[in-house]
């Protein structure tokens, strides 16, 4: 709901109150298994009190989101500390982000990356006699699926004007690939 006029202490109490309870369950259940009532029993308010500042579940989530997204200050040429800060606020809602980066567990995204993670790792440990991966081969590794379905997603949505050959030449210059390569073997 957008609400230009400046917010009451009691308007801002209830939603705040109606996003701690959303992410409180969000620690025990899955997203798509709360319902409205579930948060209005845990923050003990009426249905009709969240309808009053929410449309509903979706709303609330993306309120949440925007008020940690302000807490997330983008420092502008400091991709590092960007990164740092990133690390930070997934430690501070740690549940929160836990469920919703594996939240989507049935998309297609989830699945090849999965899919793309065991086939690499497979080929790693059978060029090793079975050793696990290191940190820097896992790290690599999550790096790697990470980026190339990045790619994959922007070269389906706004960029399939160049070729797969292309955006895989592309990615080679930007990563380093040589790297990325002895990393993971």
């Amino acid at each position: 709901m957008d609400n230009k006029k400046k917010e009451d202490l009691r308007v801002m109490r209830t939603r705040k109150l109606l996003v701690q309870s959303l992410f409180t369950l969000l620690e025990r259940h899955s997203f798509h298994t709360i319902s409205v009532k579930e948060i209005c029993e845990e923050a003990m308010v009426h249905r009709t009190t969240f309808y009053t500042h929410f449309d509903d579940k979706y709303d609330l989530m993306a309120y949440g989101l925007q008020n940690i997204a302000k807490e997330f200050q983008f420092i502008e040429g400091n991709i590092r500390e960007n990164l740092i800060k990133l690390f930070n606020m997934s430690l501070k809602y740690k549940a929160l982000f836990s469920q919703l980066l594996t939240e989507e567990k049935d998309s297609l995204r989830y699945i090849i990356m999965k899919e793309m993670n065991k086939g690499v790792k497979n080929v790693i440990q059978d060029q090793n006699s079975n050793q696990s991966l290191s940190f820097s081969s896992e790290i690599a590794l999550a790096a790697f699926s990470g980026a190339s379905l990045g790619v994959l997603n922007w070269w389906v949505n706004e960029g399939s004007n160049i070729s797969e050959q292309e955006a895989n030449e592309e990615m080679k210059k930007i990563f380093n690939w040589d790297y990325i390569e002895k990393t993971l073997k």
